[in-house]
């Protein structure tokens, strides 16, 4: 399944563009249909929304990249001491503090 960033589904069961919240009793049936669901049933539990507009998350994987920042901790603390930073309490505030 394909989800893109606005949370539409793409070459899902050939139904594009269905929002993923509302594509579920679409598989369902056909699922059904198809005699290939072995059981179906419903299990509620808790799911994510966001904070700020309440609108349910979608767990997505995406590529992402990470640093191991604590190999290069006195590197990049020493860089952020040479950095005219703007506003000034950057550099020891909240960047500062993240690096020590």
């Amino acid at each position: 399944m394909h989800i893109d960033d606005s949370g539409k589904t793409y070459n899902l069961l050939d139904k594009n563009g269905f929002s993923i919240s509302d594509i579920n009793e679409s598989v369902l049936l056909e699922l059904k249909e198809r005699k290939v669901a072995l059981h179906i049933a419903t299990i509620n539990h808790s799911y994510p929304h966001c904070w700020r507009c309440d609108t349910p998350l979608i767990y997505r994987a995406i590529s992402a990249w990470y640093v191991a920042v604590e190999k290069i901790r006195e590197k990049m603390l020493a860089n952020n001491a040479k950095i005219h930073w703007v506003p000034e309490l950057i550099k020891e505030g909240r960047f500062g503090k993240w690096l020590e």
